[in-house]
């Protein structure tokens, strides 16, 4: 499938992070009603995340326009708003955010485990972004009630609901980071026990990719939950500390976040849309291995591989156009030719 590349990606990415960034302090100005109901003790977290959305959209901006992604990115959207199968693709895309995004049901199938911590990571972080970016962005305010007693939920000023501050609504709001960060460290126990004790992970894993991400999520959790116990346990002891503590992990954790392997948070989404480039690939055409006669993969693949391969500048010429099994084969005849001095091909 033929791909027009992006001819200016630098400057692609660092417009649409500008955007980005403008476009999301224009919304809590806005949100907010002129700043009239920011919280001024939140105005970090505010800053961090306009910070934020401006590295998340370059790094992703410049992750979408590189020659291989660019392809499938463009190829899948051709194939998925295909109107022959516009509905049938719809109703697939539904079964793939469940699937991959909700359940990560690709995670279970590698280890038990592995699910229970990728789940517990990712859902922990999922509820605490969803309650602290818009009460941190002025968006949402808890008022009181007509009847002096409930509390009432506002959104950029208008009243949606209210409930009783003592009851279970009023236990979930009050407790949902508490909760989030729970689900949060228990991900992380799993993780950490994979990490330390599996020599599978020890082989592959390093400090950078591997242990920072799970010590800043560990970081902000257990200061989130020290708050809790400030105020609820302690009388307020240490509190003004503990929350800055806590802000400063915050920071650093949204800061981090575009350029550390936790980013694939971002990038997940995008890679639903390999699914429908598979599915056309196999039904059309499949590429023939030249020395074994042999179909190995889609003819659409291959021919969009040699094209990305001259987009980079490299040129495999007929080799192309072998299977991976007949490559290997070939490798290991030309080092044992090196090795006995003999020719093994002919």
């Amino acid at each position: 499938m033929k791909a027009v590349y992006p001819a200016h990606p630098v400057r692609n990415a660092l417009t649409g992070g500008l955007v980005a960034s403008f476009g999301l302090a224009a919304a809590i100005y806005f949100g907010s009603g002129g700043l009239t109901r920011f919280d001024s003790p939140l105005a970090a977290y505010a800053a961090a995340t306009v910070f934020a959305a401006f590295a998340f959209s370059y790094r992703y901006l410049m992750w979408i326009q590189r020659p291989a992604t660019w392809l499938y990115f463009r190829a899948s959207w051709a194939l998925f708003f295909r109107p022959r199968c516009l509905v049938r693709n719809l109703l697939k895309l539904v079964v793939l955010l469940w699937n991959n995004i909700v359940i990560q049901k690709f995670i279970g199938k590698r280890s038990h485990t592995r699910w229970i911590a990728h789940m517990g990571m990712a859902w922990g972080c999922l509820l605490a972004f969803a309650i602290t970016f818009p009460l941190s962005w002025g968006w949402v305010q808890f008022g009181v009630a007509p009847d002096g007693y409930r509390y009432q939920v506002e959104f950029m000023s208008m009243p949606q609901f209210s409930f009783d501050p003592n009851g279970p609504i009023g236990w979930l709001f009050f407790n949902g980071l508490n909760i989030s960060a729970t689900l949060v460290l228990v991900g992380i126990g799993f993780a950490m026990h994979r990490r330390v004790f599996s020599h599978g992970a020890h082989a592959v894993q390093s400090i950078e990719n591997d242990l920072v991400p799970l010590l800043l999520l560990f970081s902000v959790s257990i200061t989130g939950l020290m708050i809790t116990a400030s105020y609820r346990v302690m009388g307020g002891a240490n509190f003004s500390f503990v929350s800055l503590l806590h802000a400063f992990f915050v920071i650093l954790l949204l800061l981090w976040m575009p350029f550390g392997k936790l980013f694939h948070v971002i990038q997940r989404p995008a890679q639903l849309g390999v699914a429908y480039y598979k599915e056309a690939g196999s039904q059309g055409p499949m590429a023939v291995c030249v020395r074994s006669g042999r179909e190995y993969q889609s003819q659409m693949h291959h021919d969009d591989l040699v094209e990305i391969m001259k987009q980079v500048d490299i040129d495999f010429g007929g080799h192309q156009n072998l299977s991976p099994e007949e490559k290997r084969k070939l490798v290991a005849l030309n080092q044992l030719e090196s090795m006995v001095g003999r020719s093994f091909i002919g």
